[in-house]
Parts: structure tokens; C-alpha cells; sequence
């Protein structure tokens, strides 16, 4: 049984509508119809077809890293081994073409480091900072002002603490 009527029959089993299992793994119903096909082609390719595989396998309740296995099967079937690199020949002439000698590659230089990311408050943390000192202050301000215009506690022509009146005068 290949791998897409292996995800097939389960799925049917389970009776479970391929558009079930598209909504619940959010994988275009197109690409899971491929799958169940054998029909890689149609398929996004790499690490995404496997993500699909894992979770259309995960949904229906099967072992989903087996029919990942299964899947990578069934597509090296269909593609066949990878292609073996041509001998190198040293600008020795094939088949009767001439071939220019191959030049040697560079050598692969290691990247230059990055730069370490400076520690401390960004410029974001500063503008924040800025933004929150200036919103207190005209709080503040207000507040101040506010309270200055109001009256105090005491009446209006008394002070709050007694006038000592000298006897003589």
C-alpha cells in the first residue's frame, strides 16, 4: 500500500472529511488531495510537505513521525536516488567536446563576526522614558495649578495661626 492510500484508508476509518482535516491543520485541501494522490509535484516542497504530512497524521490520530518516514520513502521512489557528482576530468576532453580546465574554487572564507549588540536601554527605552517624564510633568503641572487657585482650609481674611497682639499697642 503506498503512502497516500495508507493516509487515505485511515482517514476513512476514522470518518474524517478531507475538508475537516484542512480546516483543522490549516493545509490547503489541494495539497492534502496530492498527498493522498502520491503526487508530490503539486506539493510546496522540503520541510513544508513534511509539515503538512506530521500534522494531516497527528490530526487523524496516527503515529505521525512513521508517515513522515513513509512520506520520504514514497517521494525518493518517485524521484529516484540523488544524482551521483560527474567525475572530475581536469579540462580533459569528453565525448569529443573540449572542455575549458576547471578553475580551482576560492576558498571559503569564514564571515566576518557581527557586531555584539550593544547592552543597555535602546533608543525605543529613551523615547519612552522622555515621552513619561514629559506626560508627569504637565500632570504635575496641573495638579499644581489647580490647588494653587483653590482656598485653603482656613477662611478668607484669617491665617492659620493666631496674631499675638502686643498689650501697648
Amino acid at each position: 500500500m503506498s503512502f497516500g492510500d495508507e493516509l487515505r484508508r485511515e482517514r476513512e476509518l476514522r470518518r474524517i472529511s478531507l475538508r475537516e482535516v484542512a480546516e483543522a491543520t490549516k493545509v490547503n485541501i489541494r495539497y492534502l488531495e496530492a498527498m493522498e494522490r502520491n503526487d508530490f509535484v503539486h506539493l510546496p516542497g522540503g520541510v513544508f510537505n513534511r509539515g503538512f504530512v506530521r500534522a494531516y497524521a497527528q490530526f487523524i490520530g496516527i503515529d505521525p513521525e512513521a508517515m513522515v518516514n513513509a512520506y520520504l520513502l514514497e517521494e525518493q521512489a518517485q524521484i529516484g536516488p540523488p544524482p551521483e557528482p560527474a567525475p572530475a576530468t581536469g579540462g580533459a576532453v569528453l565525448r569529443g567536446t573540449a572542455r575549458a580546465p576547471a578553475r580551482p574554487m576560492p576558498a571559503a572564507r569564514p564571515a566576518p563576526p557581527r557586531p555584539a549588540r550593544a547592552q543597555g536601554p535602546s533608543l525605543l527605552h529613551w523615547g519612552l522614558l522622555v515621552l513619561a517624564t514629559g506626560i508627569l510633568a504637565v500632570v504635575g503641572y496641573l495638579v499644581f495649578d489647580v490647588l494653587r487657585d483653590r482656598p485653603g482650609p482656613f477662611p478668607a481674611g484669617r491665617s492659620a495661626a493666631p496674631v499675638a497682639t502686643h498689650p501697648d499697642g
